[in-house]
């Protein structure tokens, strides 16, 4: 969901908290300090509706908040029957065309991201266990069988694989996600190593998910603009 540029989200969540009920808004609360944005995903052509689906709804799971969708050859498309409501909360951002992983990549490292890239066959890799946690990180997945491309793999910084002891050598790709963000976010937790959020980008979310929560989103941002612009005359 998109909001208007020129909105104060503090303001805009203090307008919008009367509309929901009490429970609501203290699970809102508890989420929100429960989220994670020092990690975030990237999926690379994960075209499969049942994986792209299974992956949202872990990361919300997980307290993941932002997740990157690569969509050079395939559409991504979650099951809503599948998600169950999870890419409501979760914000999804996509880069389409030739150069949208290079963008996508690019961007993150601005912010002082370590891109890792995921692969079952580099087993002198780093493991969820040992991923160096000491910089944001944005985690790369690609479609199962083929894997992350080769531009993918050259845009990394570092590099993860996930042990396996059997026949398989190579997971199903939702449930790679799950084994790796669990372990990586578990690690986090417990080294209190969670950024917090910054003024507007606590009270975007919340106004997101507010919007989310009522039918005709349209209306209330209608009527508070309205109200302020009144407000301020």
């Amino acid at each position: 969901m998109n909001l208007p540029d020129n909105i104060n989200y503090k303001e805009f969540f203090e307008f919008l908290k009367q509309f929901l009920t009490d429970e609501r808004l203290d699970k809102f609360y508890n989420v929100i300090s429960n989220r994670i944005t020092n990690v975030q995903l990237i999926l690379e052509d994960v075209y499969q509706s049942h994986n792209a689906s299974a992956i949202i709804r872990t990361c919300d799971a997980m307290g993941i908040q932002y997740v990157n969708v690569i969509e050079k050859r395939n559409k991504f498309n979650p099951n809503k029957d599948i998600c169950l409501g999870s890419d409501k909360w979760v914000d999804i951002s996509s880069y389409n065309g030739e150069d949208g992983l290079t963008d996508c990549v690019n961007l993150l490292k601005q912010n002082n991201f370590n891109i890792v890239a995921t692969s079952s066959h580099l087993s002198d890799a780093y493991t969820p266990e040992t991923l160096p946690l000491d910089k944001p990180i944005a985690v790369m997945f690609g479609v199962e069988r083929e894997g992350l491309s080769d531009e993918a793999i050259s845009l990394a910084d570092n590099f993860l694989y996930i042990p396996m002891y059997g026949f398989a050598e190579s997971l199903n790709v939702s449930v790679a996600v799950g084994i790796s963000l669990f372990t990586i976010t578990q690690r986090m937790r417990k080294m209190n190593n969670l950024p917090k959020l910054s003024n507007e980008e606590y009270y975007k979310i919340l106004c997101k998910w507010t919007l989310t929560s009522l039918s005709n989103s349209e209306f209330y941002i209608k009527t508070f603009l309205n109200n302020k612009y009144e407000n301020d005359r």
